[in-house]
């Protein structure tokens, strides 16, 4: 009987992602988290903040991908990749080229220029620093993406609150 309990603890974690996705987010799993102990489950997510969309690598392919989407830009795509065939061409190709060159130039800049903000603004409050208990009693000031599933802080008053906390 015993074993066969372990093995559904066991099983749970697993399929967590999936019955949460499913959205049944009842579950059976006990969690024990120690106040500013040793021992700290690994399954815990890091209190560090990502909320940028592109990285150098994925900016040009999403943003063009989002882009050639909305029905007028794609027309336009075809349209300006039809005056390639010269039975379709009709009149230069800077005319049908040139304004969606355009619009997508603006929308890349912007996308780039919004996605850099909010890498700026995430690493401000990544590096904010709060004050944490330590073992001994005494507090420390710690990065807000460096505290972890049951630390103990202190939050002063009109303090932004770093994480998801129990009140003392």
């Amino acid at each position: 009987m015993l074993a066969k309990k372990k093995k559904e603890a066991e099983a749970l974690p697993r399929c967590y992602g999936l019955r949460r996705c499913c959205g049944c987010i009842v579950s059976r799993e006990r969690r024990t988290i120690s106040l500013s102990g040793s021992a700290r489950p690994r399954s815990f997510p890091t209190n560090r903040e990502n909320n940028q969309k592109y990285n150098i690598i994925t900016l040009l392919p999403l943003v063009l991908f989002h882009q050639f989407k909305f029905f007028y830009n794609f027309f336009f795509l075809v349209i300006g990749l039809s005056q390639f065939i010269p039975a379709l061409k009709v009149g230069f190709m800077f005319t049908y080229i040139a304004p969606l060159i355009f619009v997508l130039l603006i929308t890349i800049i912007k996308e780039a220029f919004d996605d850099f903000q909010r890498k700026r603004k995430d690493r401000d409050l990544n590096n904010r620093h709060y004050e944490k208990l330590k073992k001994d009693g005494t507090f420390k000031k710690t990065a807000a993406a460096n505290l972890k599933v049951g630390d103990i802080i202190k939050v002063c008053k009109d303090e932004r609150v770093p994480a998801d906390l129990v009140l003392l």
